[in-house]
């Protein structure tokens, strides 16, 4: 085989191979510079940077100082870049923590590159039992007005220092991390500005309640141990909050925002499934949700296998129904149970998105499929069901497509004696319709 090495590659300006690097694997771009040998100094001018030391992890039984010198490399690599970083993750294994050199890293990353996005994984091997790592970092290591994100995983906690002030941080995930409750608690409240919080973690010890008070969060995601005494969320902003595992008892959790409460739950099913509370807020056609974004940008961490979801939706919004089709073409596999709550349409719709112009001409006209050919649910709760033209269409999909497959359960809102008739009437048309599974049974309260 005849190899073309002419390097046709370092014509290219600096800023063309910048961005051709950003797009490429770590792996292709070292294959790439065998032949451009450019490359050596042009990643020093990328906007992103992804460091994996798991692969240097396995070769140490080989190069026994392959380790140490690993992490100088580390040192060199984030000294070399030239600017500012947008993004920058680390993986190593736990062998490759040392206290001194890891804060300069972080102080370097955050003060010095005014990193925005910063990833820290410890990636624990399946035969290392010990317990993560103790971080323990100075005060307001975390506290710079450039850096919004932050993801720490399989690290222990032992104080909140680190977090000191950080108004500056919008998105927290704590993965793996254990710690004592309090010290969750108080770097909750350090953490003022946040808008998506993502909690997998574990206690100690049994010691108190986990407190989520922050205003501005729009997406909370839990996965917390038994050693959690209860849990008390008053984020009055949150629009999808979303249960993967939580050992608490219902009567021990308070949830001070009544855009997320359901008539189904977590608790509700018996069976802990994972579960989603979701409110699609979106009055302004054009405006994006915060938390729907966040979730769809990573479906499959939220929407998991047998799980559950609670929304209320406005039938008459064309922004908000698109947001419902999103999550649930997402959705990986039949979902459990879902719950759709109807509101009571009182926002003024902007030109041409009445139930008569874009909504209904988008969506309920004709026999496309909602929210497409795959969704399924096992059981579908409509709830404060009016009858209306779009409620009537959208429930009219979930029979005869074979959305549903075992109880759509239709729980029928207040209305006036005179509206009662048509209502009853609505609900017989729908039951006489030709089901997509016959087994289907719709009970009416």
């Amino acid at each position: 085989m005849i190899i073309n090495t002419n390097d046709q590659i370092s014509k290219l300006p600096n800023d063309v191979l910048v961005k051709i690097l950003g797009r490429m694997t770590m792996v292709d771009a070292v294959r790439t510079s065998v032949l451009a040998r450019r490359w050596e100094n042009v990643w020093k001018e990328t906007s992103h940077l992804s460091l994996d030391m798991r692969w240097i992890a396995r070769a140490r039984s080989l190069l026994s100082d392959v380790t140490p010198e690993a992490a100088k490399s580390v040192t060199k690599v984030i000294k070399d870049h030239r600017g500012n970083l947008e993004s920058f993750t680390l993986f190593h294994e736990p062998c490759q923590y040392e206290q001194g050199m890891f804060e300069a890293w972080i102080q370097s990353l955050i003060h010095e590159k005014l990193t925005k996005h910063l990833m820290l994984v410890n990636c624990r091997s399946e035969q290392n039992t010990k317990q993560n790592i103790p971080l323990n970092l100075p005060p307001k290591s975390f506290s710079h007005p450039n850096l919004h994100s932050l993801m720490l995983s399989q690290y222990d906690l032992e104080t909140p220092h680190a977090f000191n002030s950080c108004w500056n941080i919008k998105t927290l995930k704590l993965i793996g991390i254990s710690a004592e409750i309090e010290v969750f608690n108080v770097v909750l409240v350090s953490c003022v500005s946040l808008e998506a919080l993502v909690l997998k973690i574990s206690c100690h010890k049994r010691s108190g309640i986990l407190k989520i008070e922050n205003r501005k969060l729009k997406f909370l995601h839990l996965s917390c141990s038994d050693q959690i005494d209860g849990l008390e969320v008053s984020s009055p902003g949150v629009d999808i909050f979303s249960i993967e595992s939580l050992s608490s008892d219902v009567d021990k959790v308070v949830i001070a925002n009544p855009r997320i409460k359901f008539s189904r739950n977590y608790w509700t099913t018996g069976t802990n499934f994972p579960h989603i509370s979701y409110n699609i807020s979106c009055p302004d056609q054009e405006e994006k949700s915060v938390g729907h974004e966040f979730m769809m940008s990573r479906p499959s961490d939220y929407m998991k296998r047998f799980g559950s979801m609670s929304v209320s939706v406005d039938l008459t919004n064309t922004k908000e129904v698109e947001m419902l089709k999103d999550v649930l073409v997402a959705w990986p596999v039949e979902m459990v149970e879902l719950e759709i709550k109807f509101k009571n349409n009182s926002t003024p719709q902007n030109e041409g998105e009445s139930s008569i112009g874009g909504t209904w001409k988008k969506f309920w006209e004709g026999t496309k499929p909602f929210p497409n050919a795959n969704f399924r649910a096992y059981n579908i709760w409509l709830i404060n069901f009016s009858g209306s033209k779009e409620e009537f269409a959208f429930a009219s999909r979930l029979i005869t497509q074979g959305t549903v497959a075992r109880t759509m359960v239709i729980k029928l809102s207040p209305v006036s004696p005179t509206k009662k008739s048509e209502l009853k009437a609505a609900v017989a048309r729908l039951k006489e319709l030709p089901k997509g599974h016959r087994e289907l049974g719709i009970l009416v309260s």
